[in-house]
C-alpha cells in the first residue's frame, strides 16, 4: 500500500480507535446510566475477513493493515457522540449512542458494511474485504461490559455463516450483574467527576483547530475548535469523555472552559498579528439556557474578542431539550453579533421548518451523509435538498468529514459553500494550525 496513505491512516486511527480497556470503560458508563427519552443505544462489532484478491504477484496485506483500512473508513463515518475501538486483529466495535430508533442501528450498520467492503489497494491490484456485523441493543438491565462485547463479537462471527445480508441483530445476554464497572471502577459517575475535576484544575484540556475551506476560493473561512484531553501520555478524544461529562452533570464547566480558551486564543492570534476568520465553539444541551448568554458576553469582553469572530455550534438534539430557553438564547446571541451554526443537521429531530424559524447563519452537513455523496442515492439527494433550502434562506452550508478531492468536488457541484475534514487536515493544536494555514495559503 502507498506509504503516504498508510501513514495518514495510522495518524487518523490514533485519533479514532480506543483500546479494549477504554472501550469497556465507555460501555460500563453507558450501561450504568439511563438513556434519554425516546433514545436507543447499540453495540456493533464488525468482523473483517479476506475476500477475492484481484492482483498479480503482489505481497499480501497484513490483517492489521486490512483492519486499519476498514477502521479508518468506518471511523470517519461515525458521529461525534459515537465511539470506535479495536477488539482483535479482525474485529472493531462501535458504540452507537442516542439513536432515534432501534431500526437506526441496522441502517447505520449497512453503511458500515458498504464502506468496509470497498476494495483495498494491494500493490497494483485490489483486495475485496468481507465484512460481517453483530448488532446488540443495549439492555435496560445492566450486564458486564466484557460479556456484552464478547456476545456481540460471537454474533458478528455467526453472521458470516448464517446471514445473507452479513449482519445479525440480537438482544443482550439476560443474566444481570450487580456491579458492572471494570476493575479500575472507571465506568462509574464518581470516577468521571473526579477525573474531569482534576483535568480542569490541572490544565489537562486542550483545544485543537480544524480549518473550514471555501469551495470556490480555497481560502480559510473559519476554524472549528475541538476539545482534547491530554492526560499524561494519553490523548483522550471527546467521544469518550463528553458523553460521560453530560451524564455526570459536569459538562457545564467544560463548556465554559472551551469558550474562554477559544476567546483567549483568538486574542493571542490578534496580538501576534495573525488575523483569522471566526472560530466555532460547540455548546452542549445543558448550556442551552439563558444564563449562558452572560458567560459568552463575559468571555468576549474579558479576552477583547469582537462578537463576529465567534461562532456557536448547536446540535439539533440539544435544541429539543430546552426549546423555549434555546430560542431566547439564540436570538440574544445573534443580536450581540455572534454567528450561529446548526450541527448534525438531518441526523435526528430537525426539519427544514426550523431553518426558517431560527436565526442560523450556517448549517453543517453531517459527515455520515458526506460519506455517501458519490453514490448518487439518498445521501446525495438529501445534501442537494439541504443546500437548496439553505441557499433560499441565505444560510451558508459547510460539509464536514470530507476525505477525498472527489467528495469535495461533488459537494462544490451541488453548491456547498465550504468544507472541512481530513482531506485538508486533522484538527491541530494552535502552533501547528498556524503553520498549516500559512503553508496552505502559500500554495494557492
Amino acid at each position: 500500500m502507498n506509504d503516504t496513505n498508510a501513514l495518514r491512516r495510522q495518524v487518523v486511527l490514533a485519533d479514532l480507535l480506543l483500546d479494549r480497556q477504554r472501550l469497556l470503560r465507555a460501555l460500563s458508563l453507558e450501561l450504568r446510566t439511563p438513556s434519554p427519552p425516546n433514545s436507543h443505544s447499540a453495540l456493533v462489532v464488525l468482523h473483517v475477513g479476506r475476500g477475492q484478491r484481484m492482483a498479480t504477484s503482489q505481497p499480501a496485506i497484513s490483517d492489521a493493515d486490512l483492519l486499519a483500512t476498514v477502521a479508518f473508513r468506518v471511523g470517519s463515518r461515525i458521529r461525534r457522540r459515537d465511539l470506535i475501538g479495536r477488539v482483535s486483529d479482525q474485529q472493531i466495535a462501535i458504540l452507537l449512542r442516542d439513536l432515534g430508533s432501534r431500526d437506526a442501528a441496522v441502517q447505520v450498520t449497512r453503511r458500515f458494511i458498504r464502506a468496509g467492503e470497498s476494495p483495498v489497494p494491494c500493490g497494483n491490484g485490489l483486495l475485496y474485504p468481507i465484512v460481517s456485523a453483530g448488532i446488540t441493543h443495549l439492555p435496560q438491565v445492566p450486564v458486564w461490559p466484557a460479556t456484552l462485547l464478547e456476545h456481540t463479537s460471537d454474533v458478528a462471527d455467526q453472521a458470516i455463516r448464517e446471514s445473507a445480508s452479513r449482519f445479525l441483530v440480537t438482544e443482550a445476554p439476560t443474566a444481570p450483574t450487580e456491579g458492572i464497572a471494570p476493575p479500575d471502577d472507571a465506568g462509574n459517575e464518581h470516577y468521571w467527576r473526579s477525573a474531569i475535576g482534576r483535568a480542569l484544575s490541572g490544565s489537562e484540556f486542550r483545544l485543537h483547530y480544524q480549518p473550514q475551506i471555501d469551495m470556490r476560493t480555497h481560502r480559510l473561512t473559519g476554524l472549528e475548535a475541538l476539545i482534547r484531553w491530554q492526560r499524561d501520555d494519553e490523548l483522550i478524544m471527546p467521544g469518550e469523555f463528553i458523553p460521560a461529562a453530560e451524564r455526570c452533570d459536569v459538562i457545564g464547566p467544560i463548556g465554559d472552559w472551551t469558550l474562554h480558551e477559544a476567546c483567549r486564543q483568538l486574542d493571542k492570534w490578534h496580538t501576534d498579528g495573525e488575523e483569522y476568520p471566526r472560530v466555532a465553539v460547540n455548546l452542549s444541551a445543558q448550556q442551552m439556557r439563558v444564563q449562558t448568554l452572560e458567560t459568552v458576553r463575559y468571555a468576549l469582553k474579558h479576552h477583547r474578542v469582537p462578537p463576529d469572530k465567534l461562532e456557536i455550534e448547536i446540535t439539533e438534539s440539544s435544541l429539543i431539550s430546552h426549546l423555549d430557553e434555546a430560542a431566547t438564547l439564540m436570538n440574544e446571541l445573534v443580536a450581540m453579533g455572534v454567528r450561529l451554526s446548526l450541527d448534525d443537521f438531518g441526523t435526528g429531530y430537525s426539519s427544514f421548518v426550523r431553518l426558517k424559524r431560527w436565526p442560523f447563519g450556517t448549517v453543517k452537513i453531517d459527515y455520515q451523509f458526506v460519506a455517501g455523496v458519490l453514490l448518487g442515492g439518498y445521501d446525495t439527494e438529501l445534501i442537494r435538498a439541504i443546500i437548496a433550502i439553505a441557499r433560499k434562506l441565505e444560510i451558508e452550508t459547510v460539509a464536514e468529514g470530507v476525505e477525498t478531492s472527489a467528495q469535495r468536488d461533488a459537494l462544490a457541484s451541488l453548491g456547498c459553500h465550504a468544507w472541512q475534514g481530513y482531506h485538508c487536515t486533522r484538527p491541530l493544536p494552535p502552533g501547528h494550525i498556524e503553520t498549516f494555514i500559512r503553508d496552505w495559503h502559500g500554495r494557492l
